[in-house]
């Protein structure tokens, strides 16, 4: 057994609460861009291009400036082992009753992120591809670009560089629907789009829409979406960047966005939403608001957001926000709540791996994950653990929150020998009248390649940290320096049956490329339910020869449109299967040969001007 350790501390805050009412509030309405049969899209190679580089706005003076920070907190919180922290735990761990190797094809990274209805239908979204499969077995029956998926909004033309990333996707358990939201490019080419299902079928219908970045003209653009949703609304947040600028320097605020999410059901000719800017405190802007999710249901008609200060080394804050009611509401006034902790969260250090010196980038602080149960908010974060100087998860919980003087009582527990990142948190009871939960995150360590694990907490201690999936090496897709190892992870409850989790994270394959696990694990509290574990399904990796999926590998020396094009031995064009920008550097296309006739081709790429960038022989089992 691993030893756990953990810092705990408990503070009452009378004393040190504040309030702000800063924000300002608009409404807006956008029609809609039209309905699409996600089955039925024309995505028949399923072909994409995706950058092996570090990928701009996460450049620059930004990532000089969080590794300088990093390299600081190294020397006030070093690497050691501190034994009287080491403690053991009775606490049971999780179950796991399902799991199964998700769509594994991402980008850089892969941003994986998931939702399952009541009748195990899965969606799985990752940089940049939507796939849907049966959470029972794990097999996958439909998976589409997330640029043909969403095709109906418009922004396809390469040459404007239109491509789409960051996706999130929830389950609305009253409406038995999905909600999908990516964006789309950067700068003044920027666009939140956003697809509702018209069913509990998401292979059927879905209706789009799309909000423009620069609503505003103040030229910046819209990065980073987080979403929740009440019983009438959907809420969304977000990070507004100037043009052309990194996303640390260029930052200029995090906006809310208000939807009537049953206009997006209907499939309304106008889609209702408002935004909330200027949200601040003290007179700076509160960055990185994390919508807190309904517990074991959805709740309203309130919404609340969480927010701490994610770049710091070491600070004591965290922001409460509340948008008390519906669009249009009169007492809909928006505030927010600083709450001062005794003992401080910090920036994380990246996480370390072995057989190689690349770390993985835990990148900031900020709150990833929360949920709303009773008069409790739980949330989660990464930190450094000053006990020993690794990443690890902040767990915090907020009772009496809608009172005068809320009390938080928080926990940073991680193992000596492991870096944890991109935790999230979802309900899985309440026992003696404390509310319990699952816990997931991305774990590495200097002895043990990159893998998801989870613990599972009673309402006052923690269990021993489960494996879900180990990892089979160390992950190095970017080539040489730090390796990104995500933005999030996935984690929702089974709304039809509480005390069961879907949580969905990252693993290092055998081929150091990332690897996306998905799970169904059970609290041991609850009961009646059958144990099944799924062998894992390989990966939807294939090498020439190939009959499904293939990945190919090009660099190119500038940023440029290139055409994809399949040939025939005779040299006859067999067909043209993707035309998209293309990143200076190493890329890689991935595409479905399946739908070609047994035999050998070449996958050719040729820039506008008609110059050969690349020719690959290829054969079709």
């Amino acid at each position: 057994m691993r030893t756990l350790l953990l810092t705990a501390f408990i503070l009452t805050l009378s004393a040190n609460l504040a309030f702000s009412q800063n924000a300002r509030v608009k409404q807006y309405t956008t029609p809609l861009a039209g309905q699409v049969i996600l089955k039925d899209v024309d995505d028949k190679y399923n072909a994409q291009v995706y950058n092996l580089e570090m990928p701009d706005p996460d450049a620059g003076d930004d990532i000089a400036r969080l590794h300088a920070l990093k390299e600081e907190s190294k020397t006030l919180y070093p690497y050691r082992r501190d034994i009287t922290s080491f403690r053991k735990t009775s606490v049971a761990k999780p179950i796991v009753a399902t799991s199964f190797v998700a769509d594994s094809f991402p980008g850089i990274p892969p941003d994986n992120y998931m939702a399952i209805n009541n009748k195990d239908s899965a969606i799985s979204v990752i940089n940049s591809t939507i796939a849907i499969s049966n959470a029972s077995t794990g097999k996958i029956y439909t998976r589409k670009s997330l640029i043909s998926f969403s095709s109906t909004v418009g922004l396809v033309n390469p040459l404007k560089n239109d491509y789409r990333y960051d996706p999130k996707v929830i389950y609305d358990p009253e409406a038995d629907r999905f909600i999908c939201i990516m964006l789309n490019s950067l700068n003044e080419e920027n666009y939140i789009v956003i697809g509702f299902s018209k069913s509990n079928k998401p292979d059927s219908t879905w209706s789009f829409y799309k909000f423009y970045g620069n609503y505003a003209g103040d030229t910046t653009w819209f990065d980073y979406p987080a979403l929740a949703i009440t019983q009438d609304e959907l809420f969304f947040t977000g990070n507004k960047i100037k043009f052309d600028s990194t996303w640390q320097a260029g930052f200029q605020q995090t906006l809310i966005y208000q939807v009537r999410k049953q206009d997006g059901y209907n499939g309304a000719a106008t889609l209702h939403y408002q935004i909330w800017d200027s949200v601040m405190y003290g007179g700076k802007a509160i960055r990185n608001m994390y919508p807190v999710k309904g517990g074991g249901s959805l709740k309203g008609p309130s919404q609340y957001f969480l927010s701490n200060k994610d770049f710091d080394i070491s600070n004591d804050s965290i922001f409460l926000i509340k948008i008390p009611d519906t669009i249009g509401s009169s007492s809909n006034v928006l505030t927010v709540k600083a709450i001062k902790a005794s003992t401080p969260y910090g920036l994380p250090p990246d996480g370390r791996q072995p057989d190689t010196l690349y770390p993985l980038a835990t990148n900031d602080g900020r709150i990833l994950g929360g949920y709303l149960e009773g008069n409790e908010i739980q949330f989660v974060s990464t930190s450094v653990n000053p006990a020993n100087g690794s990443s690890a998860v902040y767990h915090g919980k907020i009772t009496n929150f809608d009172s005068p003087s809320p009390t938080l009582q928080a926990q940073i527990f991680g193992i000596d020998t492991l870096d944890f990142g991109y935790p999230n948190i979802s309900f899985t009871g309440t026992q003696s009248g404390n509310n319990q939960s699952i816990i997931s995150f991305d774990y590495s360590g200097p002895h043990t390649h990159p893998g998801y694990g989870a613990i599972f907490y009673d309402g006052s201690n923690y269990s021993d940290m489960l494996s879900i999936m180990t990892g089979d090496s160390s992950i190095e897709k970017l080539g040489v320096g730090e390796q990104r190892w995500g933005d999030y992870s996935g984690s929702q409850p089974q709304w039809n049956a509480i005390g069961n989790v879907w949580v969905e994270g990252i693993y290092g394959r055998h081929d150091h490329n990332y690897g996306n696990y998905m799970a169904k694990l059970t609290s041991p509290f609850y009961t009646n339910v059958p144990v099944q574990q799924v062998v894992s399904q390989p990966s939807v990796l294939y090498p020439n020869p190939a009959w499904q999926y293939m990945q190919l590998q090009f660099g190119i020396d500038k940023d440029e449109v290139v055409n994809f094009t399949i040939y025939n031995m005779q040299g006859q064009t067999v067909d043209k299967i993707l035309s998209t920008y293309c990143k200076e550097g190493q890329n890689i296309i991935q595409f479905n040969v399946a739908p070609l006739a047994p035999g050998t081709y070449f996958l050719k790429g040729m820039n506008v001007s008609g110059s050969v960038v690349f020719t690959n022989r290829f054969v079709r089992q």
